[in-house]
């Protein structure tokens, strides 16, 4: 039996809250950009530095291999979301043995993904090295955060979008862009000290609406990093999440578990319009 998973937010556990399934890729209005400029800071090199590979699940169970496959040619390098960065804590790995699973779970060659989530929504990898043939190199949702392993093409569907986010932690500042197009910024809530916000290159992994009156606000994107602060939250797993508040006044401020809060306006345009798998870079 799956074991339930928290996202590091409030002292509420997801698992035990009704949520409905997000995933709605439809564009809503876009942000007022008007008095803001554009940060291009964490430009990726390339003919399009802005284009992301997403891999779709298309079996119930994605197996995933550490080892790079002999067969491939591709080079294990930077991620295709941007710079990655070492973990800064030793936290006990994710997931382990006899340690809540949440769908995925360690096989001596790697990794079990179960297609769909612990959420009911589709399972998506960012690709980070295509080199045309059987085999995909992707990010993947495990601590310590930033790892890479290998899943066959044929268990996927690949589709490209050019979405992106960027948190500047010293500013308490997120952005949104869709290539070198700012769409939007806020100021949001991050991690307490005791319980920091990690830096580094993760990817929206699913959507859930929520009930817009909830402390999460209307919706949760869960991201692919997890807290190097917590090994547990409220009975769960401890993953990082981009989510709405019921408390605004919090906001420019440290005062989550980890994960990052910003108003309902705001991360509903996300969810109508930040497709999963779309990068995340969190700076200091």
């Amino acid at each position: 039996m799956r074991r339930r998973i928290s996202l590091v937010l409030v002292a509420v556990a997801l698992a035990v809250i009704p949520l409905a399934c997000g995933g709605s890729e439809n564009k809503a209005q876009q942000a007022d950009t008007s008095t803001v400029e554009q940060d291009t800071a964490t430009t990726r090199p390339g003919a399009d530095p802005w284009l992301t590979e997403v891999a779709t699940a298309a079996v119930p169970v994605v197996e995933v291999l550490k080892e790079r496959p002999p067969e491939t040619s591709a080079t294990t390098g930077a991620s295709a979301s941007g710079v990655v960065y070492q973990a800064a804590s030793e936290r006990p790995a994710i997931p382990r043995d006899g340690y809540l699973s949440a769908g995925v779970s360690t096989t001596p060659a790697g990794y079990a993904f179960d297609n769909p989530t612990y959420f009911k929504d589709p399972l998506v990898f960012v690709v980070a090295a295509d080199d045309g043939g059987d085999w995909l190199q992707v990010e993947l949702l495990a601590r310590p955060n930033h790892q890479v392993g290998w899943i066959k093409r044929s268990e996927v569907t690949l589709s490209k979008h050019r979405y992106h986010l960027k948190l500047t932690k010293s500013t308490f500042t997120l952005q949104a862009f869709e290539g070198d197009n700012l769409l939007g910024e806020t100021q949001v809530v991050i991690g307490k000290d005791a319980t920091f916000t990690p830096v580094g290159t993760f990817f929206v992994t699913e959507k859930i609406a929520r009930p817009p009156s909830g402390v999460y606000g209307p919706w949760i994107l869960a991201t692919s990093g997890y807290s190097e602060s917590l090994d547990d939250f409220d009975g769960g797993l401890p993953q990082m999440a981009l989510h709405g508040t019921n408390n605004p006044a919090l906001i420019g401020t440290k005062a989550s578990n980890g994960c990052i809060r910003m108003p309902n306006d705001f991360v509903s345009k996300l969810a109508y319009t930040m497709p999963a798998g779309t990068p995340l870079v969190i700076t200091d």
